[in-house]
C-alpha cells in the first residue's frame, strides 16, 4: 500500500514537493541546477575573521561554513576564489568572473548590479580607539576627525553621505586599518565587535580599546549573499537554500565561531545564568501558524515573517537555539505553552489580568490598528463615530480581545479571519473590518476585493511581546533582558522590510481537485492527507521567483494605503496625527534606553504676504518648495512633518542639542535657494529643542515653539535653542 501511495504521488503530484522537492524550487530552478556544469565561485577573503578569511590556504569562517551548509543543502558545487580585495571582488562581479558575494550589506549603490538574499545575520558595529583616548564614543565626536576603513567597504559610503565632515582614511585590509590607528594614521576603526576582537587579539593591538557602539541605525549591519543582478534565478535558489538551514544549525555556526552579540563588548549575562542556558540547551517556541507578514509556517516547517528575524536575534543573544514546535492554529500554540510542550510564544499580547499559564516580556513590536471600509465612506478619524456599526475582528486575535477590553460598548462581529472580515465589507454585511496595518494590507492585496479602502487609524496599537511558560519566571527574565539589548531601530527596519514583502500568491488548487476526482479511495486519503499539511500555510516560495515586480508593486499599493491616514495632502509631509504619534515612539525609546532625540519647528517668514500678493495657488507651491526641500536635506531617519498652516516640524532620532542646531541652520540657509522657483524669497524662524528627563512630548514641543518666538523677535530668519 505504501509503495502504491509513493508511486501515485510520483506520477501524479510532481509539483507538490512532497517527494524529491524538499527545498519547493520550481521546475526552472531544478532544471538550472541540473544543466549548471561548473561550481559556483564564491568570495573568500584573506583576513577579516572571524567571517570570511584564509588560514593556510584553506577558506574558513562562520560565512564560509553558511555557504557550505548551504551547497550541501542544494547539492550544489563550490570554487572560492581568495587572494582579491573587496574593491576588487565587487569588480569581478561587475565583469562576470564571480557568481556569489557572501557577508554582503544590501546598499542602493550596490543593487545597481546585484541582487541579494534576505539577511542571514545581523549585528550591530562599534568604534575602536587608542586607550588614551576619551573624547570618541560616537560618529558625532569624530568631526574634523580620521576614521579608518578597508577599500569599497559599506561604511564608507554611508559616513560620505551622512558626516561629511569625517575624514575617510582607507587601507587595504581591516587588520590594516586597525594598525592604522595603533601608529596614528587615523584617530578611530569601525567594525563589527566578532571582527575586531579577533582582529585586536591576533595583533596583539593592547593600545587599542572599544569606545562605543554606533548608535546611528543606518549602520546596524546585515550579512546577504549577493548574486549578479543577472543571476536572479541563482539567488532565488540559494534563499530557498537558506530558508531550509534550522535554527539549531545556525546556533551551532555560533557557538562554533564565537558570535556572541549584544549591546557593548561585554556579556549579557552572569556567569550563572550562561551556565543556566547551557544546561537548558535549547527553547522550544510556538508560533502563528498564518499572520504575515507578522509571522506564519511554511508548507516545510520553516518560521517566516518579521518574528522569525526576531528569534534569531534573540537566539544569538541568549547563545542557545530555538526550535519550533509546528502547531496547526494559534489555538493550538496556546495550548502547548500552557500544557509544557513549548517554551515561548514569541508573538503574543498579554491578555487582561494575570495569566496563570504565561508570564510576558516588555513589549518587543508595537503595531497600529487600523479600520478598513468600503470606498464610499469617509475618512473615519475617531473610533466612537463607529461604535454601533457592525465592525468585523478576526476571532482570537489580539486585536478582537484589545478592543473589547477598550471599548466593550463596541458592535464587534467575531470573522474567521481578515480575508473574510474583508470580504463581509465589500458585500455590505460589515461596515468595517479592525486590524493591524500589515495584516489588513497583506489580506487586501492578496484577496480580489473591490471598493475597499483603508479609512484611517483607530488610536489604538496591539504591542507584542514574548510570552513564557509561568513556570521558569528566570528565564522570563533572561528573556527580557536579551530582548532590552536589541536596537530598536533594528527591529523596525525589519519590520518595514517584511511589509514591503507582505504579498504572497495564492495556490490555485483547481487541477489537483479534477485529478482527485477521478483516483477513488486513494486519491481522497491522499487529498485529505495534503490539505491537513497545507491548510495553514501560503505559497511563499513562488513569491520569491517573481520578489523584484512584487517589492515594486507593494511599495506603490502600501504607500497609497497608508498616504491618506497619515500624510498632508498638499505636501506629502506626515501630518500632525503622525508626528504626534512619533513623538510618542521617541520619547517610549528616551525613557527606555536614554538616547536623546530633538525637535525642529519652523515657521514661514512672512508667509501671509505671499498668499496676499502673489495668490493661495503661488502659495501653495511655496508650501511644496520647502517641503522638499526638508527632504532633501535632512537625514534618511529625520521625521518631517506639517505642523499647521506655513509652520513645519522635523523630528531628529539620536540627535543631540548640537547635532540639531547645525541641522536647522543648514534647512535656514537652503530655504533663500528657492527663490529662482518662486516670484518671492523665502526665509524661516527656526525653533530647536531636545527632550529632557521627566519631560512630556508636550512640554518639549512647547519649548522648541517658544524659541521659535524668541527667534521671530529677534529679526526672523534665524535659529534658536
Amino acid at each position: 500500500m505504501r509503495r502504491l501511495l509513493f508511486a501515485f504521488l510520483l506520477c501524479f503530484l510532481p509539483g507538490l514537493g512532497l517527494a524529491d522537492e524538499p527545498l519547493n524550487l520550481t521546475a526552472q530552478e531544478q532544471t538550472w541546477l541540473r544543466e549548471r556544469l561548473g561550481p559556483l565561485r564564491v568570495h573568500n577573503e584573506l583576513d577579516w575573521p572571524p567571517y570570511n578569511f584564509n588560514q593556510s590556504g584553506q577558506p574558513r569562517g562562520y560565512s564560509i561554513d553558511y555557504m557550505n551548509l548551504l551547497a550541501q543543502k542544494l547539492g550544489i558545487k563550490i570554487e572560492y576564489v581568495s587572494g582579491p580585495s573587496w574593491n576588487e571582488f565587487l569588480g569581478m562581479m561587475q565583469s562576470r568572473s564571480l557568481d556569489v558575494m557572501l557577508n554582503i550589506a544590501n546598499t542602493k549603490e550596490r543593487r545597481d548590479y546585484l541582487a541579494f538574499t534576505e539577511p542571514y545575520y545581523i549585528t550591530n558595529v562599534g568604534l575602536y580607539v587608542r586607550q588614551e583616548e576619551n573624547k570618541i564614543s560616537d560618529l558625532k565626536d569624530l568631526a574634523g576627525r580620521r576614521i579608518a576603513f578597508p577599500k569599497g567597504f559599506f561604511f564608507e559610503e554611508f559616513i560620505r553621505n551622512h558626516y561629511p565632515d569625517i575624514k575617510i582614511v582607507s587601507f587595504d585590509s581591516a587588520p590594516a586599518s586597525f594598525r592604522a590607528v595603533d601608529q596614528g594614521l587615523a584617530d578611530a576603526v569601525m567594525d563589527i565587535p566578532g571582527v575586531a576582537r579577533r582582529i585586536l587579539h591576533e595583533e596583539k593591538l593592547t593600545s587599542l580599546k572599544h569606545a562605543g557602539k554606533v548608535t546611528d541605525p543606518r549602520f546596524i549591519t546585515t550579512f546577504s549573499i549577493a548574486t549578479r543582478n543577472d543571476s536572479r534565478l541563482l539567488r532565488d535558489i540559494l534563499q530557498k537554500g537558506m530558508d531550509a538551514i534550522t535554527p539549531a544549525e545556525e546556533q551551532e555556526l555560533s557557538r562554533k565561531w564565537n558570535l556572541k552579540e549584544g549591546d557593548d563588548e561585554t556579556s549579557l549575562f552572569s556567569p550563572d545564568d550562561s551556565a543556566y542556558l547551557q544546561k537548558l540547551g535549547r527553547l522550544r517556541f510556538c508560533a502563528h501558524p498564518d499572520l504575515l507578514p507578522l509571522e506564519a509556517v511554511t508548507l516545510d516547517g520553516t518560521h517566516t515573517g518579521v518574528s522569525s528575524e526576531f528569534v534569531k536575534i534573540i537566539g544569538q543573544r541568549l547563545g542557545i537555539p530555538l526550535n519550533l514546535v509546528q502547531t496547526r492554529s494559534w489555538d493550538e500554540s496556546i495550548s502547548f505553552i500552557k500544557n509544557r510542550q513549548c517554551d515561548l510564544l514569541p508573538l503574543a499580547i498579554k491578555p487582561p489580568g494575570i495569566s496563570e499559564n504565561m508570564v510576558f516580556t516588555q513589549s518587543w513590536l508595537s503595531s497600529e490598528l487600523v479600520v478598513a471600509t468600503r470606498h464610499d465612506q469617509i475618512y473615519v478619524s475617531d473610533i466612537r463615530e463607529i461604535m454601533q456599526r457592525k465592525i468585523g475582528a478576526v476571532k482570537g486575535s489580539a486585536p478582537l480581545s484589545l478592543l473589547q477590553k477598550t471599548y466593550p460598548e463596541i458592535n464587534l462581529i467575531e470573522m474567521d479571519s481578515a480575508s473574510d472580515g474583508l470580504k463581509a465589507v465589500e458585500d455590505g454585511r460589515l461596515f468595517g473590518l479592525i486590524d493591524t496595518l500589515p495584516i489588513v494590507s497583506r489580506a487586501m492585496q492578496a484577496e480580489t476585493v473591490k471598493g475597499v479602502k483603508i479609512s484611517g487609524g483607530i488610536g489604538l496599537r496591539a504591542e507584542y511581546a514574548v510570552a513564557v511558560r509561568s513556570d521558569d519566571v528566570r528565564l522570563q527574565g533572561l528573556v527580557s533582558r536579551a530582548i532590552g539589548s536589541i536596537d530598536q531601530d533594528m527591529i523596525q527596519g525589519i519590520y518595514k522590510r517584511w511589509l514591503a514583502v507582505a504579498y504572497v500568491e495564492r495556490a490555485d488548487y483547481s487541477y489537483l481537485w479534477k485529478l482527485l476526482a477521478g483516483i477513488g479511495v486513494i486519491g481522497f486519503f491522499i487529498l485529505f492527507h495534503y490539505m491537513k499539511v497545507l491548510r495553514v500555510t501560503s505559497d511563499l516560495r513562488l513569491a520569491h521567483s517573481n520578489l523584484e515586480v512584487a517589492n515594486r508593486s507593494l511599495d506603490e499599493k502600501n504607500q497609497a494605503l497608508d498616504k491618506f491616514a497619515r500624510t498632508d495632502a498638499l505636501t506629502g509631509l506626515y501630518n500632525r496625527r503622525m508626528i504626534n504619534e512619533t513623538l510618542g515612539e521617541e520619547l517610549k525609546r528616551f525613557e527606555r534606553y536614554g538616547t536623546a532625540f530633538s525637535v525642529i519647528l519652523l515657521d514661514l517668514d512672512h508667509f501671509k504676504e505671499i498668499n496676499d500678493r502673489y495668490g493661495h495657488q503661488t502659495g501653495d507651491e511655496a508650501l511644496k518648495r520647502v517641503a522638499e526641500s526638508l527632504r532633501e536635506h535632512t537625514r534618511a531617519t529625520d521625521v518631517i512633518g506639517r505642523w499647521g498652516g506655513e509652520e513645519f516640524v522635523v523630528i531628529c532620532p539620536s540627535t543631540t542639542l548640537d547635532g540639531a542646531l547645525r541641522l536647522a541652520e543648514l534647512l535656514r540657509s537652503e530655504l533663500p535657494k528657492l527663490s529662482g522657483q518662486l516670484p518671492a524669497t523665502l526665509t524661516s524662524s527656526f525653533g530647536v529643542a531636545t527632550i529632557d528627563p521627566g519631560e512630556s512630548a508636550e512640554d518639549l514641543i512647547r519649548r522648541a515653539d517658544k524659541a521659535l518666538y524668541q527667534a521671530k523677535d529677534a529679526g526672523r530668519n534665524r535659529v534658536v535653542g
